[in-house]
């Protein structure tokens, strides 16, 4: 009698918010396309988010004591969301675990949401920047070309930044945007930052292409009146511009192997 008087109780609690001994799952964004998870190591040690749907699964780093948004981007239907914890070596336990159904009206609109890999706000200076840059047009597709043009027209390759970098790391829109330079992974986090911002839709995608060396980053972007995605590898088009070359925004999906999009 006393478990169903608590279950009742705390039904619609448990509904969208689980908490494991200082982890929490949060999903009652779900039907956006986004699930908030935030865990304190007690340890002290590497924490990481699995999402699963069917057989595709996603990995994560989660900095401990941090409330971080995932992306839902395996469409409608039951996920696994899974809290780990380090415990050696490349040894995990888990921590935290909970069953998250999504029901998207557009599953799509996951692609306009601030993700932990694509961070944005209004209060971002890269996103009043391209608020600025495309109040002149209310065409969402000349708004993709107007924020193309200025990020492979002003931004510079780092080839010294990846020999530098945590396997943690995770790009910022702002420290992108302010020092016009960074790796395939600050353009791309940019680019689909600013669309978003702008009510496009814009994958953050990592897989292979002849056009760069090892693992790479790029973007497809929701062309609405056609009804298809774009690829569009910003990355690729401003390191042949500063060679005084021309290029086309728009590449071809032959070219370019997806491994995982976001």
């Amino acid at each position: 009698m006393r478990k169903k008087l608590l279950i009742g109780i705390f039904f619609f609690i448990i509904l969208w918010s689980n908490t494991y001994g200082g982890c929490k799952i949060q999903s009652d964004t779900a039907n956006k396309g986004i699930i908030k998870v935030s865990c304190t190591s007690s340890s002290g040690k590497r924490l990481k988010v699995v999402i699963e749907k069917g057989s595709s699964k996603y990995t994560y780093d989660l900095p401990s004591g941090k409330m971080e948004s995932f992306p839902l981007q395996l469409g409608n239907g039951e996920y696994k969301v899974t809290v780990l914890e380090n415990t050696s070596g490349n040894s995990y336990q888990i921590v935290g675990s909970e069953k998250v159904k999504a029901h998207m009206s557009d599953e799509k609109s996951v692609y306009l949401a601030s993700v932990q890999n694509i961070k944005w706000s209004n209060s971002n200076a890269s996103v009043q920047y391209a608020i600025k840059l495309t109040s002149g047009t209310n065409d969402l597709e000349e708004k993709a070309k107007i924020l193309y043009q200025h990020m492979a027209n002003n931004y510079k390759y780092d080839y010294n930044k990846l020999a530098t970098l945590p396997t943690t790391y995770l790009p910022n829109i702002d420290s992108t945007y302010n020092s016009k330079t960074g790796i395939c992974y600050d353009f791309s986090s940019l680019y689909a930052a600013m669309l978003r911002s702008q009510g496009i839709y814009a994958k953050l995608v990592k897989g292979y292409t002849p056009n760069a060396t090892g693992y790479h980053a790029w973007n497809e972007v929701y062309d609405s009146k056609n009804k298809k995605w774009i690829i569009i590898d910003t990355t690729y088009d401003l390191q042949v511009i500063a060679k005084n070359k021309k290029v086309s925004m728009s590449k071809s999906s032959s070219d370019y192997s997806k491994v995982y999009e976001y």
